[in-house]
């Protein structure tokens, strides 16, 4: 018996464009790599330096983003877990009283769109495989798909979330594996 597709043509045409995408590193300005080893993070954020906060069951740590270097790092998960508000959308950084805006597995959504027409979004062409895809909007005749990069995500499994920092110089993703930020010139 033939399976009825159920699809549009014209999702079927962006099903196979999707299916397309080399996975590759991102384009120009995005220049600066930073992977960060962090097993078990289910959320993250940026504090008022954007600097990266990663959030786990086995406490947090703040780090610096073009040079990956490790600022602050708490491991009691008590404490940790006293800092997020019961919402999980804030967290309460101790060593500066900050409360910044959280995203991830158990948490918000990051920023998708940055003020100069970068857009990321998490895609499914492969599912149950996530797929991040950069692309930028502020080109003549846009469409869909047609210029995006899907990003490589080297050692990032699993479910994926993602999002720019404030001021849409940093892009994180955030996956099973820890976290992989790409950064541009200002």
């Amino acid at each position: 018996m033939a399976k009825h597709e159920i699809r549009t043509s014209f999702e079927l045409d962006l099903l196979a464009k999707a299916q397309s995408l080399n996975c590759m590193k991102p384009p120009s300005p995005w220049i600066y790599e930073t992977l960060i080893p962090a097993a078990g993070i289910f959320a993250c954020g940026w504090d008022q330096d954007e600097n990266i906060v990663l959030i786990s069951d086995s406490g947090y740590s703040v780090t610096a983003p073009i040079t990956g270097e490790r600022l602050e790092r708490e491991r009691d998960a008590n404490f940790t877990h006293s800092c997020i508000s019961d919402d999980y959308l804030f967290f309460q950084l101790p060593s500066s009283q900050q409360r910044i805006s959280i995203f991830g597995f158990e948490a918000g959504d990051g920023i998708h769109l940055t003020a100069d027409g970068w857009q990321v979004e998490v895609i499914y062409p492969w599912w149950p495989r996530a797929t991040v895809v950069l692309d930028y909007l502020f080109t003549m005749h846009y469409q869909y798909l047609q210029q995006a990069t899907a990003i490589d995500l080297q050692r990032l499994d699993g479910a994926i979330k993602c999002g720019f920092s404030p001021s849409g110089q940093h892009l994180m993703m955030m996956g099973a594996g820890g976290a992989l930020l790409y950064s541009r010139k200002e």
